[in-house]
């Protein structure tokens, strides 16, 4: 999944500091660790007064201050890229690795190891890690503050970013490690970049914080996996069938590239490798996936979306579509099918929420913060990548939505008229649905509109009326353009907006950020994968892309798919370190399985 690779940047958190548990019914199960620090109750909620008693940290340097927030692909991308012979950079991230985020579903299922697919950032900041490329550059320009002997690597502080003072021009941090020695200090900047990616977005579903698990983490595919195999242990000791069944029943929810990799390796992993150490159990064991719409893999194209439904269909993974999930509770998920209104509950002893994203607590109080930011799905940055309203703050990756593309707001009129088909002034439900069929083609967020419509017409229906008329048509479309964004978090974006951004800071790149789509991949399970590539499309001159064979997509399905997603991904990984683990995993899980074992 190029498009899935989701992958996230380190959490910088808010001042109370949220760690998953080791054990316990989630994830996300939290505690409050840094409640009294003096970080905490000075940078919560305020903006803490410049004359503040804690320590400044800033290096006293005559270069341009650069910080850097989170150690995701954005940030990473960045600081490969960097020229540090003119910026002086800071790096903070409360984690101290970078993670290939589109390999936890493998981790979770021992396909490869967690070890495999992490480089630590004080490593990743060396001149050894810049790209070839930008290692040519460098000697191009013969400043000797970029060769081997001179370079001055950026600096990197494991601490989470508590509050960003933009009005000082400064970031409260915080040592929100079990080892605290600097418990807080300010770092000023002249330029911040952040790049702190996501959390998982529940749509404030009641229970899922309480009795779901995310994969967002190494730690979450720890705990996944000891969940998983902890139900097939307690399942080995229970003779009642009913009771056996009811613990090996597994919900994925989300159909996206994560959801469907997941629910694919964990059955790869129970009619692989369980069976022969626990027939019986894996005989009965389910894993059910819920697509809120009807197509799996929904961003595909249509050809991987179908063959990835008849493919699970054999697999055994059931698959609810068309299902929208009302609750999760401690051992069932509450559906709802869209089209009836039929309400069920499925059985589940895990149950995986894989949904979408939203920003960070830290990222929404700068939201909240700024008039000019009227984006919820992310921090609004114009096609530089620097945030409206905000003079030298600019974004990147998943935390960041690029204003881009035509805006059905600005267009709010035309479209009106050309829905109210009987100039009767109000819309009609089924009005607003044959517009968004008719416009998909030049607003592609026409689908999102029309599935708000299908689920809440009611509430955009202010005066309960039945049909809207040309105010409240107004207001849903600002409503859904404020959660919507023109680029999917993902990796692929993230790591091309990081390399960008280094560009326009060098001097090198003046032009507007424009996202090159190499392709989508995500793996289908029984050595299959889905792949729909990009590139020699995004080669062509505009004009020519929407030619027959040379201007389309390149769809590949099955083993031949599953080769080429292996070589892509083990090209993507970060250092030639991790290249070689995950590879030697591979070849482990080929001649001796996967391991079972629950630490």
């Amino acid at each position: 999944m190029l498009a899935a690779l989701v992958q996230n940047s380190g959490l910088i958190v808010p001042s109370t500091w949220r760690v998953p548990t080791p054990v316990g019914r989630s994830a996300h199960a939290v505690m409050d660790v840094a409640a009294t620090s003096p970080v905490s109750q000075a940078t919560r909620g305020v903006v803490v007064p410049t004359g503040s008693s804690l320590p400044d940290r800033t290096r006293d340097t005559s270069k341009e201050k650069v910080v850097v927030l989170g150690s995701g692909w954005a940030s990473v991308k960045f600081l490969q890229n960097i020229d540090t012979d003119k910026y002086d950079v800071t790096v903070i991230s409360p984690r101290n690795f970078f993670l290939f985020s589109p390999f936890l579903p493998s981790v979770t299922v021992g396909s490869v190891e967690g070890r495999s697919i992490v480089e630590p950032m004080r490593a990743l900041v060396q001149y050894g890690a810049r790209p070839l490329s930008r290692k040519i550059k460098d000697r191009l320009s013969g400043r000797p503050g970029l060769t081997p002997e001179e370079f001055e690597t950026a600096r990197f502080m494991e601490v989470a970013c508590t509050k960003i003072d933009v009005e000082n021009n400064r970031v409260y941090c915080e040592d929100v490690s079990s080892v605290a020695g600097d418990r807080g200090f300010t770092l000023s900047y002249d330029r911040l970049v952040v790049g702190v990616g996501a959390i998982s977005n529940t749509f404030n579903t009641p229970g899922v914080k309480e009795n779901a698990f995310f994969l967002k983490e190494i730690e979450d595919a720890t705990v996944i996996r000891s969940r998983m195999l902890d139900a097939f242990e307690s399942a080995a000791l229970e003779s009642d069938a009913a009771k056996m069944k009811s613990m090996l029943e597994f919900v994925v929810v989300g159909a996206g590239p994560t959801g469907v990799e997941f629910a694919a390796e964990l059955d790869d992993l129970i009619r692989g490798d369980l069976i022969n150490l626990y027939p019986q159990q894996a005989e009965v064991a389910e894993v059910v996936l819920v697509s809120s719409t009807d197509d799996l893999l929904s961003s595909y194209d249509k050809r991987i979306s179908e063959f990835t439904a008849e493919l699970l269909k054999q697999s055994r993974v059931r698959v609810e579509a068309g299902v929208r999930v009302v609750e999760v509770k401690e051992s069932a998920v509450v559906c709802k099918r869209k089209a009836t209104g039929e309400e069920f509950d499925l059985p589940s002893s895990l149950t995986l929420w894989s949904t979408g994203v939203k920003p960070l607590p830290l990222v929404e109080e700068l939201i909240a913060a700024v008039p000019e930011q009227t984006k919820r799905s992310g921090l609004y940055v114009d096609s530089s990548l620097k945030a409206y309203g905000l003079d030298n703050v600019y974004a990147a990756g998943d935390c960041a939505a690029v204003a881009s593309g035509s805006s059905m707001q600005s267009d709010l009129k035309k479209l009106f008229k050309t829905a109210d088909v009987d100039g009767g002034g109000t819309l009609t439900k089924e009005e607003l649905l044959q517009l968004f069929d008719k416009i998909e083609d030049r607003y592609p967020q026409a689908a999102v509109f029309k599935s708000k419509v299908e689920e809440g017409f009611a509430e955009a229906d202010v005066d309960a009326s039945g049909e809207l008329d040309e105010e409240e048509f107004a207001g849903l479309l600002k409503e859904v353009d404020s959660f919507m964004r023109n680029l999917p978090p993902t990796a692929q974006v993230a790591g091309q907006q990081g390399s960008y951004l280094a560009a326009q800071f060098n001097g090198e790149n003046d032009k507007p950020f424009k996202y090159f789509h190499k392709g989508s991949m995500a793996y289908i399970g029984q050595d299959k994968a889905a792949a729909q590539v990009s590139m020699l499309k995004n080669l062509l001159p505009e004009f020519l892309q929407g030619l027959p064979l040379v201007g389309e997509d390149i769809v590949l399905t099955g083993s031949l798919a599953e080769v080429v997603w292996r070589f892509l991904y083990l090209d993507m990984q970060i250092s030639n370190r991790n290249k070689l683990q995950v590879g030697f995993d591979w070849v482990k899980t080929i001649i001796f399985g996967r391991d079972t074992s629950r630490y």
